[in-house]
């Protein structure tokens, strides 16, 4: 049962509005670059100094109504709780998932597009979101808050197709109005890294954290 609302906030009191039964199917995330304007007091997740993820509801136009903190403190589940459901709700989403092979490494590669939701944040469901398990996560480049390209970590030889899916996001970025800024990504569940990747002198190159040296010590 939903408490009494401390706030006069219009969207907020449209989502407190909302039935408890229907919450966990309404529940959406959105990834927007960090200081995007989303009101007082949201319930967000700054995984990445640059990009953040938001706790949204779907309104009846399909809007991302976003969630405050102090009204989720009036339900009676936990925060990691409506994460979790947000994740679940978003499989009835649309996605254009385009498999391929980049010509540098013989490694599968996916571009991925939201279909009338935004699709940036399946990132965080990825093994869900195109079919295949990722026990090691994947190397993920955001284009922009609706796409991304992105290699699973199945193997060493992953490693040599990233200054290729670097170029690919690169190129669609171009024709991006609203671009993200080029982040390569080590995504795995709810953990982010960046790997500092960046192309100098005309060499692309990129950091690798030790839980990553780790994953790529077990592998082949």
């Amino acid at each position: 049962m939903i408490g009494a609302l401390p706030c006069a906030d219009p969207v907020c009191r449209t989502v407190a509005g909302i039935p408890p039964s229907l919450l966990p199917s309404r529940l959406r995330i959105v990834v927007r670059p960090a200081g995007t304007p989303m009101g007082d007091d949201p319930l967000v997740a700054a995984f990445h100094p640059d990009v953040v993820a938001a706790l949204v509801v779907k309104g009846q136009q399909d809007e991302a109504l976003v969630l405050t903190r102090h009204l989720a403190a009036t339900w009676p589940v936990a925060p990691a709780r409506l994460w979790d459901d947000a994740l679940d709700a978003m499989s009835v989403e649309p996605l254009d998932v385009q498999g391929f092979q980049l010509s540098t490494a013989n490694v599968p590669t996916f571009a991925v597009n939201g279909q009338g939701w935004p699709g940036a944040a399946h990132i965080f469901r990825l093994g869900r979101a195109i079919g295949r398990p990722l026990p090691h996560g994947a190397l993920v480049v955001l284009t922009d808050d609706n796409r991304f390209v992105t290699l699973p970590l199945e193997s060493n030889t992953t490693l040599r197709a990233t200054a290729a899916l670097w170029e690919l996001n690169g190129a669609l970025a171009r024709d991006t109005p609203q671009a993200m800024p080029p982040r390569l990504l080590w995504v795995r569940g709810w953990t982010v890294h960046d790997l500092g990747a960046g192309v100098v002198d005309g060499q692309f190159s990129f950091e690798l954290p030790e839980d990553l040296r780790s994953v790529l010590a077990r592998l082949n």
